[in-house]
């Protein structure tokens, strides 16, 4: 009975010690940075209850200032190359106010690792509702780059359709 016990808190012990190394491998740091960011865009997560929620998700996750390249944006809508982390917030801010639900579908991911930077390339489908439930769906490539300092920070996203 006790070697029974023994071999089940062992067992007990090592799936712990596994889910915790797991936790703090480097890949699965970023995928949380970067869902992180995501989920402030897509707004409808339970956690984010407010804009200040929103802001500090995006203070967390991103680096001040980051560098952006978005093209074949909307409306023609245009966005400097390097934004201040309030001038990110008040861009997401915009786009919140231009549509009523957000929703990004990863389909493919690949993350390449180098020392204390990473980049992160998604393929996401992302569809926006507007504020008279029309909804538009679209393949975009994302490409986060991450750089290690405190934590797993965003210092640059780019991003483009995808054919």
């Amino acid at each position: 009975m006790k070697t029974r016990i023994a071999i089940i808190s062992l067992i007990v012990v090592a799936v712990i010690s596994g889910l915790v190394w797991h936790y703090n491998q480097p890949k699965q740091k970023i995928n949380r940075t970067i869902d992180q960011f995501i989920r402030a865009i897509e707004y409808n997560s339970s956690n984010l209850r407010s804009r200040d929620d929103v802001h500090e998700a995006v203070k967390v996750s991103t680096e001040d200032p980051i560098t952006l390249k978005v093209s074949e944006l909307p409306f023609n809508i245009d966005i400097p190359r390097e934004m201040s982390l309030e001038g990110l917030c008040n861009r997401i801010d915009l786009l919140h106010s231009m549509t009523v639900r957000r929703e990004f579908k990863k389909l493919e991911e690949d993350i390449q690792l180098m020392g204390n930077k990473a980049q992160l390339t998604r393929i996401d489908e992302i569809t926006m509702t507007s504020p008279l439930r029309e909804s538009r769906s679209e393949l975009w490539k994302i490409i986060f780059d991450l750089e290690l300092k405190e934590g797993w920070k965003i210092t640059a996203i780019r991003a483009r359709r995808h054919q």
